[in-house]
């Protein structure tokens, strides 16, 4: 196989995919040069039932996932309280509240925990269902039932 055919034949494929998922030109060069890379290394596992392009999609989203999950695990979640630094009451309580989300979020389990920490970020729900391979409409239901089961699981506690 000629491995600069084999990227001029796929490039643009798979740089437009993986640009939809994440919609940053610069994301997408660097996962795209990343899926070919794992693709090249493991080119004896490809075998040839799925276009390749399909397969090198399927590489790319793994790896966009990854970074999702990545990016997810690093977010601070005290980006989304508001602490009032006047009142040292308030903050304590505030804080309380954080550590009780924290514990929350980080024992859902999958899918729920992405979905409610890609939104977080501010993704669209499109994007976090294509991110995850699901539709808008499933990802905005796992959503808001996420957060009410948050809600729920913060009151009674």
């Amino acid at each position: 196989m000629d491995i600069e055919q084999f990227y001029k034949d796929n490039y643009r494929i798979v740089y437009g995919y993986l640009f939809s998922l994440c919609l940053d030109p610069h994301t997408a060069e660097d996962l795209t040069s990343e899926t070919f890379l794992k693709a090249i290394q493991k080119i004896n596992s490809f075998d040839g039932k799925v276009k390749a392009s399909t397969w090198l999609c399927t590489i790319g989203r793994n790896l966009f996932l990854n970074e999702v999950r990545k990016r997810s695990r690093q977010t601070n979640l005290e980006d989304h309280i508001l602490i009032d630094p006047d009142d040292p009451e308030t903050r304590f309580i505030q804080k309380e509240q954080l550590q009780e989300l924290t514990r929350l979020v980080e024992a859902l389990e999958e899918p729920k925990r992405s979905v409610f920490l890609m939104r977080s970020q501010g993704m669209r729900f499109r994007e976090i269902g294509a991110a995850l391979g699901k539709t808008e409409n499933w990802a905005r239901v796992t959503y808001f039932r996420t957060k009410e089961q948050i809600i729920k699981e913060m009151e009674e506690s």
